[in-house]
């Protein structure tokens, strides 16, 4: 019976995975009751189900790394909740308790009653609902560390994921072969003529691709490695290639080409660089200290060749076009952005203005113009700043850096870590593209404020964390 639930959480985990990126990037307001629900029962139950087997669960130092980071991320929102009197708020955020007693002076003219006791966050409403969020995200890494444990399921989830790269990228064609640009019916005015997939802005579109690119070219390089034994020369590997693994090889080459012809079509120019920078920075992370630049340079120069044999298969895009052209407008407001994300934390330094609450505090810093609000900084970092204060940035980049850090010494020191077979080194490897391209990604645009983009993140990366069990190989 433990095996069957074990396998059915398993599979409710692919069909969640499936799920959150179809409702919009799962941005929208109805998304996300089913967004928060799903992964915490999820891991709920993958952890019973854990406890009750007999031998004691060992975590990675990447796994403990960002769990530790998840949960203090969310311990930094949940402080930003707590209501506490003024005499403490002023202390710990005057710039809050100012606008609390505004807005009780206020309500006191209008004879509406107010409560004595406020939080750090100037919108709890928005704040808690990213108070859940990111409790979904950990849930999520924490349910693909325990249910995605060995070589079979590994290569499950990467299918599942290389599919949804497939199923996006034809979306996407068919939006802009037919000129529509309509989101399960709904049009999408908000930003017309570029390719969407299943979400509202092309850019995070373009991002949750890029992501799915690694995964994709691991179910390829699983196939090639397993169509003959090691030191098998090329010639024969590729025959054995042919007779006994075509089918998925070409299945991972077919989802990656889906995944780089997605950011074409959509036109994303920072999802484009960050695929070069994020296999570069891997393939120099991978290789010996004395050969770590040329071969990082060697991979970003092959992805590039990739990029443009895509190109050339596809017929010029509009994305060559745009990184042709030079818009100064795009680049002011994106300046203007970052600047009043600055701004924000300099009125709100320590525990910032509350999770999600950007789009309110920015109006406080007019940074951007008052004709285009802002509902995000254009860069992940800086938000993460100004709405949780130094104290949650701190947190949130120590976590990120040190479990990738700790994830790149496991993958590839001999030195860390338990002995993996090549087939766990190549999943973590193309984990650690996946999340160096969002890395990247995030000093241009705010993706991890998208939930499918961090959601499939937290699967990928927890499933490259997980600690080597006797089943596994």
């Amino acid at each position: 019976m433990r095996k069957g639930a074990d396998l059915g959480l398993f599979l409710l985990l692919l069909a969640y995975l499936v799920w959150v990126p179809m409702p919009f990037g799962s941005a929208s307001d109805a998304a996300q009751l089913p967004l928060i629900i799903p992964p915490l029962v999820i891991c709920a139950g993958a952890a019973l189900l854990r406890a009750m087997r007999e031998e004691p669960f060992r975590l990675t130092r990447p796994g403990w790394i960002w769990t530790a980071g998840g949960i203090g991320l969310a311990g930094v929102i949940g402080l930003q909740l707590i209501p506490m009197p003024q005499a403490l708020l002023r202390v710990l955020s005057s710039q809050s308790a100012a606008i609390w007693e505004r807005a009780s002076r206020l309500a006191m003219l209008a004879g509406v009653e107010s409560p004595s006791l406020h939080p750090i966050t100037i919108d709890p409403s928005v704040t808690s609902l990213h108070f859940f969020r990111v409790l979904a995200y950990l849930a999520t890494f924490l349910a693909a560390m325990l249910l995605v444990r060995d070589k079979v399921r590994r290569t499950l989830l990467a299918s599942v994921l290389a599919t949804l790269a497939v199923f996006e990228a034809v979306y996407a064609v068919n939006e802009a072969a037919e000129g529509t640009y309509a989101i399960w019916g709904w049009k999408n005015t908000l930003i017309f003529g570029r390719a969407t997939g299943t979400f509202v802005n092309p850019n995070h579109f373009a991002h949750y691709a890029a992501i799915l690119l690694p995964v994709s070219l691991y179910i390829s390089a699983y196939a090639w490695h397993t169509a003959a034994p090691a030191g098998a020369l090329i010639s024969r590997r590729f025959v054995k290639l042919v007779e006994r693994r075509f089918v998925p090889f070409c299945c991972g080459l077919i989802a990656a080409i889906a995944s780089v012809a997605a950011v074409l079509i959509s036109e994303s120019r920072g999802a484009m660089l960050a695929i070069i920078g994020g296999f570069a920075i891997v393939g120099g992370i991978a290789s010996p200290p004395r050969r770590a630049a040329l071969r990082g340079v060697l991979f970003g120069g092959a992805v590039i060749a990739a990029i443009i044999a895509v190109i050339l298969l596809l017929g010029r895009t509009e994305t060559v076009s745009r990184i042709e052209q030079s818009q100064a407008s795009q680049l002011t407001s994106r300046r203007a952005s970052l600047v009043g994300a600055i701004r924000i934390w300099e009125m709100f330094p320590l525990f910032g203005s509350g999770a999600g609450t950007y789009q309110d505090a920015v109006l406080m810093t007019r940074a951007t113009s008052s004709q285009v609000l802002a509902n995000h900084a254009h860069d992940d970092y800086a938000e993460i700043l100004a709405t949780t204060g130094l104290l949650g940035f701190l947190i949130s980049l120590a976590a990120l850096l040190g479990g990738y850090i700790a994830l790149a010494k496991n993958a590839f020191s001999a030195k860390e870590g338990e002995p993996m077979s090549w087939r766990r080194r190549a999943f973590k490897t193309a984990a650690l593209a996946s999340i160096t391209i969002a890395m990247i990604h995030a000093l241009v645009d705010f993706n991890f404020f998208i939930p499918a983009n961090p959601v499939t993140l937290a699967a990928i990366a927890g499933a490259a964390v997980v600690f080597k069990e006797s089943s596994d190989s």
